[in-house]
């Protein structure tokens, strides 16, 4: 079984994520503000890598599911699903109906079959009231059983350690530079995952010997408080202080345009 993963947008300004096989394809987040371009992601990924049978939704800020997000979804007939403690507010932010007919809809807890997907919502972290999720979410059988981990909007990462066990691909947060949020402070950012935290996060799960993914994305870099290089380079130089070399390929995921497709292996 071949698993796909390709971001089509990352950052604090709309985040949309998709993973796919032959016959099951999802999206995580649809966060992108205009019609126009909401549906030229979603029609875009249907025309080249058909249907997507539903989306996950981390959590309930709008750049992570956005109201133009809820109307071309709608229209394409895709469901909405978030983790239950999630589906409340997304239905108040977005004036949709409750009851079993709404488009919102929780889905069935927290490790539950999509498909061909294996999901397990991650809790993580964020906003205050703002209960929020990432995915570990896994694929095929026997030896060719891949795992993939898509984490972004926390600042605790206790959480997430546990999952990277065992994944072939991560997707996670890698939010503001240290230096550049004293230059252009945002309180915000407390929220969120600085380079140096997620460096740490990566030591210390795939340093010292442990089995590393394939591929680690850096994700929702801030526009203001953050560069691709100064990610990249704290993650290299926290393996580096402790004599190790980077275990994995290590890219960044494009704030305002989509990624490369990505085939997990």
């Amino acid at each position: 079984m071949d698993l796909y993963f390709r971001s089509y947008r990352s950052s604090s300004a709309g985040n949309c994520l998709a993973v796919w096989t032959a016959d099951t394809s999802l999206l995580i987040d649809c966060g992108v503000k205009t019609l126009r371009d909401c549906r030229a992601i979603v029609g875009g990924h249907q025309h080249s890598h058909g249907p997507v049978h539903g989306v996950l939704v981390t959590h309930s800020h709008g750049d992570h599911l956005s109201r133009d997000g809820v109307r071309v979804l709608q229209e394409a007939g895709i469901p909405i699903y978030g983790h239950r403690h999630v589906v409340p507010q997304l239905r108040a932010r977005h004036d949709v109906a409750d009851g079993d007919d709404s488009p919102i809809r929780p889905f069935p807890g927290d490790h539950f079959v999509f498909g061909e997907f294996d999901v397990t919502a991650i809790p993580l972290p964020h906003s205050p009231d703002v209960p929020t999720f990432g995915f570990a979410i896994q694929a095929g059988h026997g030896t060719r059983r891949r795992k993939l981990v898509v984490c972004t909007d926390f600042n605790d990462d206790a959480a997430v350690r546990p999952h990277l066990a065992g994944a072939d691909f991560v997707f996670v947060e890698a939010n503001h530079d240290l230096d550049l949020l004293r230059q252009h402070f945002n309180p915000n950012s407390r929220y969120h995952l600085s380079n140096v935290k997620t460096a740490h996060l990566l030591c210390d799960a795939f340093g010292d010997g442990h089995p590393a993914p394939k591929l680690v994305v850096l994700a929702h870099l801030s526009e203001d408080r953050n560069r691709e290089r100064l990610a990249v380079g704290e993650v290299q130089r926290a393996f580096e202080r402790q004599g190790l070399r980077v275990p994995f390929e290590l890219d960044t995921a494009p704030q305002f345009e989509a990624s490369r497709v990505i085939r997990i292996i």
